[in-house]
């Protein structure tokens, strides 16, 4: 018999708790409650919904926790777990569930298959990474660095780690790859193993965080960023470069060839695109090439576009020539 712990996100904003989160949430602690999956969700396959103790869909196992929460469903018969809520953070709106599974054997390894991703073939051109990402970088790798120099911090080296630490959690809404998805839950682990309160705000805060990502990958300013990424003035005058070097067409079937029809689902969708990119956990090397691949085709054939344009104009006019004289006369027939 195993306990498992779970993070439970979204609260605030379900229908049925609108106007009155805060009174759930100091309701909530004692009460029961049943986990179920959302079959039918089609940017998240195996998101698992919360229902309270009243039968209210009050929010969703948090996504960096899935591979848990269907390591557990798994032992079950019915798809099911029922347990307590045995916490919750008003601040930060979530609650924490928890229940014992009989015969548990671990985090489900096969949720995210990868493989397929990476092994999708791309020859076309590659965007410069956004600054962004380089920072995220260098923030992952000193929030290694100073944790691993703890026992030597005062009171100014652990005031300046959790700055550091709230404004990693910030940036890290834009990166939607499956390598910082598992690091923020890395770092969560760390931090609580740490086991200082002084760390407990920053745990909820990047345990929010995943919910906040998850909801403004279809609205909001990760949406912009990404549109921004694919889109921008900036872009396009990069990849113009390779216009001649590279083949749109050839660059749009491999594209097309991306797994689970993604470049159908961006050209129908450009919102549930983004959220979907999310919730399948790409690799930052593939997702990049994706979007540089949509970048430079939809470039190109703006170009493209442009020059048939100002081709079909310049056919509806006849040029008369009078003397030395040359006007232009628009053919309205």
């Amino acid at each position: 018999m195993s306990i498992i712990q779970l993070n439970i996100v979204g609260i605030p904003y379900r229908k049925d708790l609108y106007g009155h989160v805060s009174e759930f949430l100091a309701e909530a602690p004692g009460h029961a409650m049943t986990l179920r999956p959302e079959s039918a969700n089609d940017n998240d396959k195996v998101a698992v919904r919360a229902y309270d103790w009243l039968g209210r869909h009050v929010g969703y196992v948090s996504y960096n926790l899935l591979p848990i929460v269907w390591g557990a469903l798994r032992c079950t018969e019915n798809f099911k777990l029922r347990g307590l809520i045995v916490s919750s953070n008003i601040k930060h709106p979530c609650i924490t569930f928890e229940c014992s599974v009989p015969g548990y054997k671990g985090p489900a390894t096969d949720l995210y298959p990868q493989k397929i991703f990476l092994e999708w073939k791309y020859t076309g051109p590659v965007l410069d990474v956004p600054e962004e990402f380089d920072n995220l970088v260098y923030m992952r790798d000193e929030i290694m660095d100073r944790l691993g120099e703890r026992d030597d911090w005062d009171d100014e080296a652990q005031a300046n780690f959790i700055a550091l630490v709230k404004r990693f959690a910030a940036y890290l809404k834009y990166d939607i790859s499956g390598e910082m998805s598992d690091y923020r839950q890395h770092l969560i682990q760390k931090l609580e193993d740490i086991g200082r309160y002084e760390f407990q705000e920053i745990i909820d805060e990047l345990t929010m965080s995943v919910g906040r990502t998850g909801r403004e990958t279809s609205c909001g300013s990760v949406l912009d960023f990404w549109k921004e990424q694919m889109q921008s003035a900036d872009t396009r005058k990069h990849l113009m470069v390779h216009q001649r070097k590279y083949n749109a067409k050839t660059v749009e079937k491999e594209l097309e060839e991306f797994p689970e029809n993604l470049y159908f689902e961006w050209k129908a969708n450009p919102e549930r695109f983004v959220s979907k990119l999310y919730y399948r956990h790409i690799p930052r090397e593939v997702i990049w090439r994706f979007v540089s691949g949509i970048a430079f085709v939809e470039m190109t054939n703006a170009i493209a576009k442009k020059a048939e344009d100002e081709k079909a104009i310049h056919e509806k006019r006849n040029v008369i020539l009078t003397g030395d004289n040359a006007s232009y006369i628009e053919n309205k027939e």
